[in-house]
């Protein structure tokens, strides 16, 4: 079941909020500071099993946590339809390598 990243981004700023690493009144620059740290921790993950996540590794729970964050990021900024972004961007690359 696909969930819109809209509403999925608003999702992921709920839970930061409820966890304490933002409030409901932090500038967006303490989400890039979660970003830095979730990218840190991805680049030291293993493929063990990860501990939190039954059937994952550590690489893919940190990546998890790295999308997260940079969802929340989105949120926070307004960012109006995250969806065409990503699509946007995308498209774009793939212009630029060709």
């Amino acid at each position: 079941m696909a969930i819109p990243l809209k509403k999925f981004a608003m999702q992921c700023e709920e839970v930061a909020i409820a966890r304490g690493s933002i409030t409901p009144l932090s500038s967006p620059t303490a989400t890039l500071y979660e970003i830095s740290r979730k990218w840190r921790m991805l680049c030291k993950a293993t493929m063990f099993k990860s501990e939190t996540l039954k059937g994952w590794n550590e690489k893919e729970e940190c990546a998890a946590e790295v999308i997260i964050a940079s969802l929340t990021y989105l949120q926070r900024i307004g960012c109006k339809d995250i969806e065409k972004l990503l699509q946007d961007t995308l498209a774009q690359q793939g212009r630029t390598t060709l």
